[in-house]
């Protein structure tokens, strides 16, 4: 994966996800298709699951599959991945590792937290 962390910048980006925590907890999601019955489990935050869910209520459903994930590495990294994606949409850069590294950090966080994921064994 592009994203390498030395052992005080996780330290670091850890306390930040603490600090975020007590704001915001972060949670696992299901968003179902109204449309297409489909569905994509996310990892996300509390307020923008409650943000999601009020204004996209008319096109999916929305349930909780974990509530109050713990705060580890894996955490951290799907956060970075989250961010430079974000970074990555604002400049309009299609750069397919920065797709490809959330994709594998939100599937660590997933098995960690005991829920399937369509990759269940965790290898890239």
């Amino acid at each position: 994966m592009a994203i390498k962390l030395d052992p005080e910048q996780l330290k670091e980006l850890k306390q930040q996800l603490f600090v975020a925590n007590r704001r915001s907890h972060f949670v696992i999601i299901m968003a179902i298709s109204k449309k297409e019955n489909t569905g994509v489990r996310m990892v996300t935050d509390w307020n923008n699951y409650l943000n999601m869910k009020s204004t996209n209520s008319d096109k999916f459903e929305f349930h909780v599959i974990r509530d109050i994930l713990p705060i580890t590495d894996n955490l951290v990294y799907w956060a970075v991945a989250q961010q430079n994606l974000h970074n990555a949409q604002i400049k309009g850069d299609q750069n397919e590792q920065v797709v490809d590294d959330l994709e594998y950090y939100t599937n660590k966080v997933m098995l960690e937290n005991k829920v399937q994921t369509a990759d269940t064994n965790g290898d890239h």
